[in-house]
């Protein structure tokens, strides 16, 4: 337990200083691929900007609401997109990391996801992602958990390396029956399928291995300096999957563009399909996604951006 909790707060503190490095507007380490996105059949119009009580850390959007945890307010705020009106949804003196919604129900996960909050009648998919560090094998294994019990299987082995784990870290999104392990530092995202129970690996544009990105540091293993993300964060509608990524394709080296660029993967082909960029903002990053109907949410540290994301 104690080793977890080390782990945990050595990835916290990474989180913070990439987010300050990139507010900063520097110059991190980037992955480039030859690979040349396709720009032109996507557009964003911007609908709306709402400002939170804090930096968004987690964000999730559903019944015309949009939820974001504040962390430095122990609070998960909501905004309703019709009233225009925000309010506290839920405050508790733990830390809350990662917030599932599916239907009527809300599932709000603590540090260790093991202790869940509920509010509604019951979760349609009885299942979620979880990552566990098996200690015999040093190894990390994603789990599938049901809701009701602590019972759960593996459906997924990542690369091993000695690192505690770290490598292997990354994001769950899910959108009704999909369910998503995005990593942040390699190409890999893993998809659940729960009405067909089955596993698929899809791969971004990038194609980057995994490796070892964390290094000793006493007892417990940190992230290296040298470690660069990939994948940021995503979201998922019906068809398609958006992931925010860090890489620089041959596009962007011609037009010396430098900032992130959604890349949109078709769910059933788990093939890319196309890529957009959204516009620059105070100079603020690109926390988090989330996507409700035609209306393409991104919260840029504290303030909330609503666009609608049409064909051209």
């Amino acid at each position: 337990m104690k080793r977890d909790l080390l782990i945990l707060s050595a990835l916290l503190s990474c989180a913070i200083i990439t987010t300050y490095i990139l507010a900063k507007e520097a110059e991190p380490d980037r992955i480039f691929t030859n690979y040349k996105r396709n720009y032109d059949s996507l557009t964003l119009q911007p609908i709306d900007t709402v400002l939170f009580p804090g930096r968004v850390s987690i964000m999730k959007a559903a019944l015309g609401n949009i939820y974001g945890y504040v962390y430095s307010k122990k609070t998960i705020f909501r905004y309703n997109t019709d009233s225009h009106h925000i309010d506290s949804f839920y405050s508790n003196n733990g830390i809350v990391t990662r917030l599932e919604i599916d239907a009527n129900t809300f599932y709000i996960f603590d540090d260790r996801e093991d202790s869940l909050t509920t509010y509604g009648p019951g979760k349609n998919t009885s299942y979620y992602l979880k990552t566990r560090f098996d200690t015999s094998k040093k190894i990390t294994q994603l789990k599938l958990r049901e809701f009701s019990t602590t019972l759960d299987s593996t459906i997924y082995e990542f690369p091993r390396f000695e690192d505690g784990g770290l490598s292997a870290d990354g994001f769950y999104i899910s959108h009704h029956q999909q369910q998503y392990y995005i990593s942040f530092y390699n190409s890999t995202i893993i998809q659940y399928d729960e009405t067909h129970k089955s596993t698929q690996l899809i791969y971004t544009i990038d194609h980057t291995p995994p490796s070892n990105i964390a290094v000793p540091t006493g007892n417990i293993y940190t992230r290296s300096s040298k470690s660069v993300i990939v994948n940021s964060t995503a979201a998922a509608d019906d068809d398609h999957l958006y992931v925010l990524s860090y890489v620089i394709s041959q596009d962007a080296v011609k037009s010396n563009y430098k900032g992130p660029v959604v890349d949109v993967y078709s769910i059933q082909s788990g093939q890319y399909e196309r890529s957009f960029r959204f516009p620059a903002y105070q100079g603020k990053p690109i926390l988090q996604l989330a996507k409700s109907a035609d209306t393409l949410i991104a919260a840029y540290e504290n303030n909330i951006l609503l666009f609608k994301l049409t064909n051209k």
